[in-house]
């Protein structure tokens, strides 16, 4: 590109769009804020990890749709939306999108791109004023994830963001939580499963995938957002809340990350903890009865640089709004040439030459 045409881009860019640092809302132009909250009138959720739906309930009030996969919205309103008293608020404006369906608004777009961070996640694809600018989300390369290309303009994530942060086992974790859920319920007879929402029903998934037939234990929140998972195709089979499991012999309880710490460890089960701050190998023992294993639903660094790749944007802005090393990812595509900036500036932007 021109450095004339690059110069008008870049002015364009810091004109229309911005992460703003308090809400960690990505905003394009005047009538999209995503993943946070900004008085416009479009709220994107790209999936229901708490530090992208921060806000909503201002959204809410103040925006006159709030967008994001069927999967996604049934998922917020069970776990963000229920008990809330908005619920009447939030059905009237959601605004469901499948992957691939263009909302226009005002003379722009907005799609939702398929993403493999975790059930119903997208990534967001707007075009306003004859620009492409996409939005990644929390990402994760596999064969649920499409790649958005011909972008003006892609804001990534970096939550991996450091090139510390390489898992070179990450294809062979899934067959290591199986093998370790059997080896517990052999010696056992009942294995405790820790994990954020999404991750626990992709654990529940990839076991029945897998031949485990056990049942799946699981408190009220957890059950809740299985069972819309159900309702959305995708088949769990066997699974009951935990107060209504004391019939069985054998079975797997599957619990929130934040209960890990409550865990019991007398002997009575073999507790497995699911966390992707692991990055020497794909699990590691913490105590007698515990087990640590690498299964994630982000990209590492390498899956962040090879998205770029892939994309091949004209600009890349790198998110610095969420934990991650904003930084340390830009410098490494400034090193491979990409007009690179960090929102929102902490008094150090990186800017790249041409491609």
């Amino acid at each position: 590109m021109s450095s004339g045409r690059e110069e008008k881009l870049v002015e364009w860019l810091f004109k229309n769009v911005g992460i703003e640092k308090e809400t960690r809302a990505i905003t394009v132009g005047k009538y999209f804020a995503i993943d946070g909250y900004s008085p416009r009138p479009i709220r994107v959720v790209t999936h229901i990890h708490s530090d992208h739906t921060v806000g909503l309930a201002d959204s809410l009030r103040v925006s006159s749709y709030i967008v994001g996969t069927p999967l996604t919205l049934d998922l917020l309103e069970e776990l963000a939306i229920h008990g809330s008293g908005l619920h009447s608020l939030f059905k009237a404006k959601r605004r469901p999108l499948g992957y691939g369906e263009k909302l226009e608004y005002q003379g722009s777009s907005i799609t939702l791109v398929e993403n493999a961070h975790t059930f119903g996640a997208s990534s967001v694809l707007i075009e306003l004023e004859g620009h492409r600018v996409g939005y990644t989300g929390d990402v994760k390369l596999g064969n649920n994830t499409r790649v958005m290309r011909d972008l003006d303009v892609l804001v990534i994530e970096s939550t991996y963001g450091s090139p510390r942060y390489r898992r070179p086992f990450k294809h062979s974790v899934e067959e290591i939580l199986v093998d370790t859920v059997r080896y517990g319920l052999r010696k056992y007879g009942r294995v405790h499963v820790y994990g954020y929402h999404g991750k626990l029903q992709e654990a529940m998934h990839l076991l029945r995938r897998n031949g485990v037939e056990e049942p799946f234990l699981m408190p009220e929140r957890v059950y809740r957002a299985t069972r819309v998972l159900e309702k959305h195709g995708v088949k769990i089979g066997e699974y009951y809340r935990e107060r209504d499991g004391d019939g069985f012999e054998r079975y797997v309880v599957f619990r929130h990350f934040n209960q890990a710490k409550y865990r019991r460890i007398d002997g009575s089960t073999l507790n497995i903890v699911m966390t992707g701050w692991e990055f020497e190998n794909p699990a590691r023992q913490v105590d007698e009865h515990t087990w640590v294993i690498a299964l994630s639903d982000h990209g590492d660094f390498d899956d962040l640089v090879a998205y770029v790749e892939m994309s091949s944007p004209r600009v890349v802005v790198v998110d610095a709004s969420r934990n991650g090393e904003p930084y340390e990812l830009a410098r490494e595509l400034f090193r491979r040439g990409y007009v690179t900036f960090v929102m929102p500036s902490t008094g150090e932007n990186w800017v790249a030459g041409t491609r």
